[in-house]
């Protein structure tokens, strides 16, 4: 544990840096970003070779650590498995800040820096934390941190908006975990994890604690239709924030969740899975639908992390439903889909949304309506973000493709093992949806690609656009290496997993991975990348062959177009790239149009005309907005109680003191 205490002392000593004067500024900046992803590295190194056995450190090195008043850090398996999710991106993402962070200079950079380790430091120790109050205090100051990170830019009245709703909204979630925690406690000696873990509730009880805990982590995790902070506050942070909001922080949920499921709760009440699966089906669906449809480069991400958090929901629930069902092997695939797809989501959604920052300081504009052409102006960060877009679309080669192919692993687990027609109909819906988000996210990422790097520029906003920094090129390109290297040789990555169920959380033993493609009975479905790997390079070879013969030749012509000749204007918008979708699903999205007509420019010609196209936020409108106005009007009847008068209050506490 000696290496994990480095590492926090690391931290500590970055959030210092926002003490330093303001004219080291810059300094400031330099330092406390070295200082996290030095500690960011020590602590992967420390979880990586706890769960793999690198033989780097003691092999007893999972063990509880530290205790101190009420306070106690402890690390196991499963808070280990994060961790190293935790200290990947966010060395990568801090390399990237050097650079990206640097244009603050003047904006408060100093107490960005600061922040920036506290926001890390807080989510390692909240996985670290060995008691319900340490991880109730750690997650308040993770709250209040990467608050605080939104609201940076608060010159500008969306960013505030976006922050406070955040501040609202995570602070509810807050609530029902901490009621979680002390329901659970009520029943328990202590609020140690140990304690907790023995808990005495009875049926009715735990059914609450479960309610208010999957509450509280689904609102965190932006799982619909508690999501509604989450394409505001992203688009409203800082790229690299949003980074690591969306890459680690949401896994964050992911991690209390589980403690609560494996340890706390059990996993054995089906309907607990039922409600979590489905939960995770309708969030994956209409996230990603909503993500086609968005102009916005960080909300388009956004909404992706909401598919990919219902994702990895789909397969939690799944796998619960299968322990019900007492089929704990095959539950086995289906909670390795989970670790495996939270740790390949931290890397691609981090490199996204790098990029994304990457593309937002190159072009002053997050409308990918006005970009294009990107690829030549910026060819690093083009590939970059080809790899991430291949990765969320599910394609061979990448880290993307493991979770998803193991959670529809555990779907055709779930129809074998179902024992009712009423299950077999849930289970074929889910594929269903499933096979719905993987297509849409394809087209999803080829409307976002294409549209941003490809073609020719829609605006004046990427002439002056450059390539980004060495630092942040590093930081891009360490997460899409590693995304290429697991999607090619995924073992470390499943053993892991497999290690971190099997070993700490005693699930029994079984084969996830192998070589072949068809199982039987209770063996899985293989997915090999090596054999794919191979197919693809001798079809490759296939066809570039006759492209060496000499006859080959090609000929380049202007596409046709009635006479005239192209221009940049004739191009497919983002908008019409995703009309057939708009109208396939109008009946979920009910866009609104409008025709707007302006004045005559020319006394020979018509008006001009301008269309506006939105889509409203449904859940907002029908959830949020009448409990809102709710509140407001009991705030209007309880305001006869504030009188405003001295006497009065006294009067108040006179009574309260008597009926005490």
């Amino acid at each position: 544990m000696e290496l994990m205490f480095g590492a926090l002392g690391l931290y500590v000593l970055g959030v210092c840096c926002l003490l330093w004067p303001e004219r080291w500024e810059r300094g400031a900046h330099v330092l406390g970003n070295l200082l996290s992803a030095a500690a960011s590295f020590l602590v992967f190194i420390f979880a990586a070779d706890s769960l793999l056995g690198w033989g780097i450190l003691p092999p007893a090195a999972l063990a509880p650590a530290f205790a101190w008043g009420q306070f106690s850090l402890q690390v196991d398996f499963w808070s280990g498995a994060f961790l190293a999710l935790t200290g990947f991106s966010s060395t990568a993402v801090s390399i990237y800040a050097l650079g990206y962070a640097a244009h603050y200079k003047g904006q408060r950079l100093r107490l960005m820096t600061g922040l920036w380790n506290l926001f890390i430091l807080s989510m390692v120790l909240v996985l670290l934390a060995g008691d319900g109050f340490t991880f109730l205090a750690a997650w308040e100051v993770m709250a209040l941190s990467s608050f605080l990170l939104v609201y940076h830019e608060n010159e500008k009245k969306d960013t505030v908006q976006a922050a406070y709703q955040y501040m609202v909204m995570t602070h509810l979630g807050t609530a029902a975990i901490m009621v979680a925690f002390y329901l659970l406690g009520s029943g328990s000696e202590s609020l140690s994890f140990a304690d907790l873990s023995r808990n005495q509730l009875d049926a009715g009880l735990r059914h609450v604690v479960f309610a208010f805990a999957f509450l509280g982590f689904a609102l965190k995790s932006g799982l619909m239709p508690l999501h509604v902070w989450l394409p505001n506050a992203h688009p409203a942070a800082p790229s690299h924030v949003s980074a690591l909001m969306s890459g680690v922080m949401l896994k964050v949920a992911v991690y209390g969740f589980g403690r609560f499921i494996f340890q706390f709760l059990g996993a054995e009440v089906f309907a607990y899975g039922l409600i979590v699966m489905v939960a995770g089906l309708v969030s994956a669906f209409l996230g990603v639908l909503y993500a086609s449809m968005e102009k916005d480069i960080k909300r388009i991400l956004a909404y992706s992390s909401v598919e990919n958090m219902g994702i990895i929901f789909t397969a939690f629930g799944a796998g619960m439903i299968l322990v019900a069902l007492q089929k704990p092997r095959m539950a086995l695939i289906a909670f390795v889909a989970v670790l495996v797809h939270s740790f390949a989501h931290s890397l691609m959604k981090s490199l996204l949304f790098m990029s994304a920052g990457a593309v937002m300081h190159a072009t002053g504009t997050k409308n990918i309506e006005q970009m294009g052409a990107l690829l030549k102006k910026m060819p690093w960060t083009a590939a970059f973000t080809l790899v991430g877009c291949m990765a969320l679309s599910s394609l061979p080669f990448t880290s993307g493709i493991l979770g998803e192919w193991l959670t529809l692993q555990s779907l055709m687990s779930l129809a074998g093992s179902a024992s009712s027609q009423g299950l077999r109909f849930l289970v074929l819906a889910a594929f269903i949806l499933m096979g719905l988000t993987g297509a849409l996210a394809l087209g999803c990422f080829v409307r976002y690609f294409g549209v941003s790097f490809l073609g020719r520029r829609r605006s004046g906003a990427v002439l002056n656009a450059h390539e980004a920094s060495p630092a942040m090129r590093l930081g891009m390109g360490l997460e899409a290496v590693l995304i290429v290297l697991l999607g090619i040789f995924p073992g470390q990555l499943i053993e892991g997993a497999q290690r971190v169920l099997t070993g700490g959380l005693g699930m029994p033993q079984g084969n996830v991975w192998g070589v072949l493609f068809i199982g039987h009975g209770e063996d899985p479905v293989f997915y090999s990348p090596i054999i794919l790997l191979v197919v693809a390079l001798v079809l490759g070879a296939i066809l570039t062959m006759p492209l060496l013969k000499k006859s080959v030749f090609a000929e380049r012509e202007i596409t046709w177009n009635c006479g005239t000749l192209p221009t940049r204007r004739q191009q497919y918008t983002a908008t019409g790239l995703s009309k057939p979708l708009r109208r396939a699903f109008s009946s979920i999205l009910q866009p609104r149009r409008e025709r707007i007509f302006l004045n005559r420019e020319h006394d020979y010609f018509g008006r001009r005309l301008e269309y506006r196209l939105s889509l409203p936020e449904h859940f907002e409108r029908l959830l949020y907005k009448p409990v809102e106005h709710l509140l407001v009007r009991l705030a209007e009847v309880l305001r006869v109680v504030q009188q405003g008068s001295v006497r009065v209050y006294i009067g108040y506490t006179m009574v309260a003191m008597g009926a005490k």
